[in-house]
């Protein structure tokens, strides 16, 4: 096969600066340091690999202009400044490594060039089984649903797995908090981390809260969809965009609506070199925008559209519309179940989550008071008058009676227990009780024999243990006493994450959504923490996959390898052509037949170029067993051998 090196360097040394600057940054190029020239950046842009990348995210029209340049001029000047057209006779041509990489690729999807050349027509028809106006239904559901996770992981970080991934048992803990299934916690973050709601901390495999969390949960239900919207819809460019465009532009009877899932059905024959892994992502994308309610049996909800067509104004206003109004308050039931029969106000959503653990969330929710969130609350700061004054503010039932004993009956049971550690002959952890009927309780339990308690009459009142403090607080968790942990701080380290041997004891483990923590984030965590402060994210041509990031220093060497190669392709002595001819054979290290002009007389040389110095060509005649040098400006022609 014949190399397109010398054609695709012509159209390099065509351009001008700017322009090989976006081509260096659209193409990855291996060894920016050893560019020094338009020879040598053909050399890598015309890498296997290097093409492969570039032709991926192609569409079908595209692929035909490259292999016929001639026929398709409106698609040139995009293809050229990917690096994917050569420059010959003055006309662009088409490079054969270029052109091999898309038969062999549309080979492997069972296709041709001329199944490309099939002309495309109106789009068919699809049923919707849903009215898209019924958009609101998931979509407060879905806001719901991650405002428990988000709560969730400012209670407690959520455990990665090696690949960064929500670890299977950071969902169920996640899961039992908030009472979402476990398939669903995932989906959840991954709405909240495209939203910038949360940030991966990749060296401790930690999914934590972003510095925007706090301010997201006291929005309202429209900014909070709005938010989650912008964080998927960011995702919809490169192939999956020009697809859903497709369906608009070319929809069955004029029909002017956004369709993601035939979007994602049309990738392949759009798109035909599309990585299987990206058609697989871009499925998962429109399924996440449908659970987001963003689209409804795949089409796109209104807002969802003013919101994809930068009318956001309008889409607030679009989604106020649909949404229902607030709910006036709550049902609270003897059984101590909560119904929430509609979407409340951030300031009494956050309330009543303080003291409530949730059972189903949805455009109507059930929540419930339990010991273990109650306790949380009380451990927390919340008075007795504040959490009656809660209910009291939202129940439109009013205070059961089961309510009224519990809180009253927690109030004073919680603090009377607390656990420090200690340093001296009497064990290792100190537990005080505020009522000597309860420590004598403590002392004869059967569930707390394995802790050895036992009094130290001289030295004060309080009850001693061996153990560690964090083994003393998951034993008491687990026989249903309500403990503190005293704020020193290798104890508060130790039970910041919760105890797992007391999380299904109905003790409240600090792990549910009631147990919103009331520390700052730590300012060293923000929505960048993961990523160096010097990255910049490159363009994607797809929403399937994370855009790669390179470092400034990166930047910094494609850009002077930019510079190098303006500058040599405007400092060549003598016919640029030519000299790319003689570089190509030097690099090849293969000889060429040069044709010389001097004094009026021509002469033709069979030579192994060497080097192109100062204007001069240093070259090996072997037929003649001496080493020549040609002023460029004498070379009137340069032939392959």
């Amino acid at each position: 096969m014949m190399s397109g090196t010398l054609a695709l360097a012509s159209a390099i040394a065509e351009m001008d600066r700017s322009e090989l600057r976006a081509l260096v940054l659209a193409r990855l190029t291996q060894a920016p340091a050893s560019v020094q020239d338009p020879i040598g950046l053909a050399t890598e842009l015309l890498r296997a690999e290097s093409i492969q990348r570039a032709i991926a995210r192609l569409d079908s029209d595209d692929l035909l202009a490259l292999a016929s340049p001639a026929s398709a001029a409106s698609r040139l000047p995009s293809l050229r400044n990917l690096g994917l057209v050569g420059l010959a006779d003055g006309g662009a041509v088409a490079l054969p490594e270029v052109v091999a990489a898309i038969t062999e690729g549309l080979g492997r999807a069972g296709r041709d060039l001329d199944s490309l050349r099939t002309r495309r027509g109106p789009l068919p028809g699809r049923s919707v089984a849903r009215d898209p106006g019924t958009w609101y239904d998931t979509a407060l559901t879905a806001v719901g649903q991650c405002a428990e996770c988000l709560r969730a992981a400012l209670a407690q970080p959520v455990r990665l797995n090696r690949s960064g991934a929500i670890a299977v048992a950071g969902a169920r803990i996640v899961a039992e908090a908030t009472g979402i299934d476990p398939e669903r916690v995932p989906e959840a973050f991954s709405a909240l981390g495209a939203a910038g709601l949360t940030v991966k901390i990749p060296d401790q495999q930690l999914l934590v809260p972003s510095a925007t969390a706090h301010e997201w949960l006291n929005a309202g239900r429209v900014e909070r969809w709005v938010a989650l919207a912008h964080g998927l819809l960011q995702r919809l460019h490169g192939p999956v965009m020009a697809a859903l465009e497709e369906t608009s532009a070319r929809g069955a009877a004029g029909d002017p609506a956004f369709d993601l899932r035939l979007a994602v059905e049309l990738l392949p024959s759009r798109f035909p070199l599309l990585p299987e892994e990206e058609l697989t992502a871009a499925a998962a994308l429109e399924a996440e925008a449908e659970t987001l309610g963003l689209t409804v049996d795949g089409m796109l909800a209104e807002p969802a559209r003013l919101l994809l067509e930068g009318r956001e104004p309008e889409a607030r206003a679009a989604a106020e519309r649909d949404m229902p109004g607030l709910a006036p308050g709550v049902y609270v039931q003897p059984d101590l179940s909560v119904i929430v029969p509609g979407p409340l106000a951030p300031a009494d959503e956050a309330a009543l989550a303080a003291l409530t653990s949730p059972e189903h969330i949805g455009i109507a929710s059930t929540l419930r008071v339990t010991e273990g969130a109650v306790a949380d609350a009380f451990e927390r700061g919340i008075s007795l008058d504040e959490a009656r004054a809660t209910f009291e503010r939202l129940s439109l039932t009013g205070i059961p009676q089961p309510l009224e004993y519990l809180l009253g009956n927690l109030a004073e049971r919680v603090g009377s227990i607390v656990v420090s550690e200690h340093h001296g002959e009497a064990g290792r952890t100190r537990i005080a009780v505020s009522r000597p009927a309860l420590a004598q309780t403590l002392l004869v339990d059967r569930a707390l024999q394995h802790l050895q308690l036992h009094l130290v009459p001289e030295l004060d009142d309080a009850i001693y243990t061996r153990l560690r403090a964090d083994h003393v607080l998951a034993a008491l968790a687990d026989a249903r006493y309500h403990a503190s942990a005293a704020l020193s701080p290798a104890l508060s380290a130790a039970t910041a994450g919760g105890s797992e041997s007391g999380s299904g004891s109905g003790s409240g483990s600090g792990t549910g959504s009631g147990a919103v923590a009331t520390g700052s984030i730590d300012p060293a965590v923000s929505d960048t923490a993961p990523v160096a402060a010097d990255t910049i994210p490159l363009t994607s041509l797809s929403g399937a996959r994370e855009p790669r990031r390179r470092t400034a220093a990166q930047l910094e060497a494609l850009e002077q390898l930019a510079d190098r190669v303006h500058t040599a392709a405007r400092s060549e002595p003598g016919t640029g052509d030519f000299t790319r001819r003689i570089e190509l054979a030097i690099r090849e290290r293969r000889p060429i037949l040069v044709t010389a002009e001097a004094a009026g007389q021509t002469r033709e040389f069979t030579l192994l170029p060497l080097s192109v110095t100062a204007g001069r060509l240093r070259a090996s005649d072997q037929a003649a067993g001496v080493e020549r040098t040609l002023p460029i400006g004498m070379i009137t022609a340069v032939e392959a051998v």
